[in-house]
């Protein structure tokens, strides 16, 4: 089948090819389907590192500024449906897809100045009833994953303190971000700065106690379940209750 590409609308362009439609959101005009594979990236040698284990996400080089790098994340489900289907999801339409409302969401938190990655485009590829989909987003420099930071060294209570103002600063707006842990909290120690990443599912929602408490709740099991691991495979992991501690009252706070 001939492949075509039909302008939607600005910063949005739909190609087809072999029965796969690609639908492309994104400021960036000179993006196309390829740039959302990880092998398009392999073979031009723009592959930077990869993390996630089984769900690999890529950091690659920027196509358009050599001193920024970009995150390349494919959307995956989750539980007892991903044993099954990894992959694959319903298509409702586009705005109703995992990788559009990510990038909806992102474009609102930074318009409301909190800390999120800027998001580069997505990308969802139809194939009748269902889709796949990618997201491209903006690497923070100079940063860490928490997780991966105490894993060789504790943070001092004024990060802990601004990790948790950062948190509260979403709540306060009413996100509610539906898988808090310390792997999706960035830690930037060139501006000793704390951001929040990775929104798949998330959402605005009415600022209540009961689902903010039960957030925080989920964060610490996720500090619990690594330091578990860690011990686990004789290795430190540097996490205790004076952190914990820290990180409430900076929450407190604010």
């Amino acid at each position: 089948m001939p492949r075509f590409t039909n302008a939607l609308a600005r910063n949005k362009q739909v190609t087809v090819n072999m029965f796969v439609y690609h639908h492309i959101l994104s400021e960036h005009p000179n993006l196309e389907s390829r740039h959302f594979y990880p092998h398009f990236w392999q073979d031009e040698d723009l592959v930077l590192g990869a993390s996630g284990g089984r769900n690999t996400v890529y950091f690659i080089s920027s196509l358009f500024d050599e001193d920024q790098q970009w995150v390349l994340r494919h959307y995956y489900r989750g539980g007892l449906p991903g044993k099954l289907i990894k992959d694959q999801f319903l298509f409702s339409g586009y705005e109703r897809t995992r990788a559009v409302r990510e990038y909806r969401l992102l474009q609102a938190l930074r318009a409301k100045g909190l800390p999120v990655p800027r998001v580069i485009a997505a990308h969802v590829a139809r194939a009748g009833v269902t889709y796949r989909s990618n997201i491209i987003v903006e690497r923070v420099k100079d940063s860490q994953d928490v997780g991966r930071i105490l894993l060789e060294k504790n943070l001092p209570d004024t990060a802990w303190e601004a990790i948790g103002r950062m948190i509260a600063s979403f709540h306060e707006e009413g996100l509610s971000h539906v898988d808090l842990n310390c792997k999706n909290i960035l830690w930037q120690s060139s501006n000793e700065k704390a951001w929040l990443i990775d929104f798949d599912r998330c959402a605005f929602r009415t600022p209540d106690a009961q689902w903010q408490q039960a957030q925080l709740d989920r964060l610490l099991r996720s500090f619990n379940k690594e330091s578990q691991i860690a011990a686990s495979e004789n290795k430190p992991f540097h996490f205790n209750e004076k952190s914990w501690r820290a990180l409430l009252n900076g929450y407190k706070a604010s």
